[in-house]
């Protein structure tokens, strides 16, 4: 999950600022880092546009953080 927070902070600074940009609470924003990272797509548009990441490296991240929550029984 770490590493998942490290991409978070690398787009955004932070999950606060993540949230700012994208128009959702941070308790969303915790949701994607905590349970399901998949919901965070639904804005790879402005993610990419915005910040230093292709769509390559977004999805690839989210799938991983996703497998990782899996393994970890946190879903």
């Amino acid at each position: 999950m770490k590493d998942f927070r490290k991409y978070v902070r690398k787009l955004y600074g932070s999950q606060k600022q993540m949230a700012q940009a994208l128009d959702v609470s941070e308790n969303t924003v915790s949701a994607w880092v905590k349970k399901n990272p998949y919901p965070m797509l639904r804005h790879a548009g402005k993610i990419i546009r915005e910040c230093n990441t292709t769509h390559v490296e977004l999805n690839s991240e989210v799938i991983a953080h996703a497998g990782a929550l899996n393994r970890s029984g946190a879903n």
